[in-house]
């Protein structure tokens, strides 16, 4: 069972700090950043804020249902437990296949880090251990993204991952954990996924299908164990996975990608079309937060710039550009909006902005309701970017296998999008296009939430409950 003593310290990739303004320059539809090689290491950030302010004020955030908060929660905690939350399809805890969890299930452990992926979860103790839980299709597709010893082919309930590779290629004890990421793939093919953990001292390790190289480890073979990355010069302190690549942010704000590039997902130009070792001639400099949908990702710099890569179908980069996919990261329209954007996030073809008013936008497909706008209408070249209908947001969850969207306020969460299989939590079925209140059990005080294309994971605080679940993991 898990101590229910949270840790001392660990590394967390919240931005600290952001500029108070905006930098002077329009965005265009064309690539800003010339993809290159690069080498030496990174000069020091620049210090010196943009000089003026845009104009533009952000009309798209419109009038609020008035069935959510209008201004900010000022309820706190007392006597806050630790736990964390499953619900939607069972098979993603190591249930059975088909099976749903209607409404957030309670354990009574303390998680500090955890990520939903198709068919499968990982989750972190207050120890820094790491478990694996989900199902395998079968002996022959499973390709090693749970990166467990004693895996089977069906259900497999919270397995440790207690040893790892090192960098020198000798099996070791793992060492503690702090970041989990799952991985994405069609959620009825346990095989063709990847995932990675990241330890205390900002090491990265992978496993599973690495058929372009995504594991970073210098060739295209797959692992059933997690792998420690060579090659990286700085520690790492955050990443994102999406299918077939991987992107790792360092603590100099570099960002270093492997696998697929065929869409642009690593930002490296249309002439490269994968790596198989960790490469950063994106180009990009001082990033503070980043985030991976499918094939598609997103990034926040130290000057409030956001900036999108890869695949743009659905004009998910929140500009448009007749379907063909941004091969380096290009600045997009979002940075001509009034505010502070303090996170982004993204899911399957959709992504997210948190400003620190607590408002949010969101760009893309919109097909089940995710962007939480209203409507079930993907954003359109005259409409790039629309409003959340929610204020109060501190948070944003969700993950790059899925159509599921969270909205974190403090004491309650909301959902929106997809939920077929109980996704949002609500007792109930049906896509929402409005995020809708998630039933948690009494007062909640959400940390972390992830989302996969079948099933969704929360860790943090409640006040009181009775709905509680078994001590999970080992």
């Amino acid at each position: 069972a898990y101590p229910t003593a949270e840790p001392t310290a660990y590394p967390t990739d919240e931005p600290t700090a952001y500029p108070t303004a905006y930098p002077t320059e329009e965005p265009t539809r064309e690539p800003t950043l010339e993809p290159t090689e690069v080498t030496d290491e990174p000069t020091q950030f620049p210090t010196a804020e943009p000089t003026r302010e845009p104009t533009l004020e952000p009309t798209i955030i419109t009038e609020e249902p008035t069935q959510y908060p209008t201004s900010e929660p000022t309820l706190e905690p007392t006597e806050g437990l630790l736990g964390w939350w499953f619900w939607g399809g069972e098979e993603g805890e190591g249930g059975a296949l088909g099976e749903e969890q209607q409404v957030p299930k309670l354990y009574q452990d303390a998680v500090i880090d955890l990520s939903a992926g198709s068919r499968h979860s990982f989750l972190i103790d207050s120890n820094f251990n790491a478990f694996a839980a989900g199902f395998i299709e079968s002996d022959f597709s499973y390709k090693g993204h749970l990166g467990i010893d004693d895996w089977q082919e069906g259900s497999n309930v919270g397995k440790p991952i207690d040893k790892v590779v090192d960098a020198g290629g000798k099996r070791v004890d793992a060492p503690p954990f702090v970041r989990a990421y799952a991985g994405v793939g069609v959620p009825s093919d346990s095989g063709e996924m990847h995932s990675m953990l990241i330890d205390i001292d900002g090491n990265v390790y992978t496993t599973g299908r690495n058929s372009k190289g995504q594991l970073c480890l210098g060739d295209e073979k797959d692992r059933f164990e997690f792998s420690q990355v060579r090659g990286l010069p700085k520690p790492a302190v955050a990443g994102a996975i999406g299918y077939e690549f991987t992107l790792i942010l360092l603590e100099d704000g570099t960002v270093w990608g492997c696998g697929s590039n065929e869409f642009g997902e690593l930002g490296l130009g249309p002439k490269v079309d994968f790596t198989n070792v960790p490469n950063k001639g994106n180009g990009l400099k001082g990033i503070q937060d980043l985030a991976s949908g499918y094939k598609f990702a997103v990034f926040l710099d130290d000057k409030n710039v956001v900036y999108g890569t890869g695949g743009n179908i659905y004009g998910q980069q929140c500009f448009f550009t007749e379907g063909e996919p941004e091969t380096v990261p290009t600045a997009n329209i979002l940075n001509d909006l009034k505010g502070t954007v303090v996170q982004v996030a993204a899911n399957r073809e959709s992504s997210y902005y948190l400003f620190d008013d607590g408002t949010a936008v969101s760009c893309g497909r919109n097909d089940e309701g995710q962007l939480g706008d209203g409507t079930f209408v993907n954003t359109g070249e005259d409409d790039p970017i629309v409003g959340v209908k929610l204020k109060g947001i501190r948070r944003i969850g969700t993950g790059p296998s899925a159509q599921t969207v969270f909205f974190v306020t403090d004491g309650n969460v909301f959902g929106a999008g997809l939920n077929d299989r109980f996704q949002l939590g609500i007792d109930d079925i049906g896509s929402e296009n409005t995020p809708i209140k998630v039933k948690f059990e009494g007062d909640v005080f959400i940390d972390v939430i992830s989302a996969s294309g079948t099933h969704s994971l929360a860790a943090g605080e409640y006040i009181e409950t009775s709905r509680t679940g078994r001590t999970s993991l080992p």
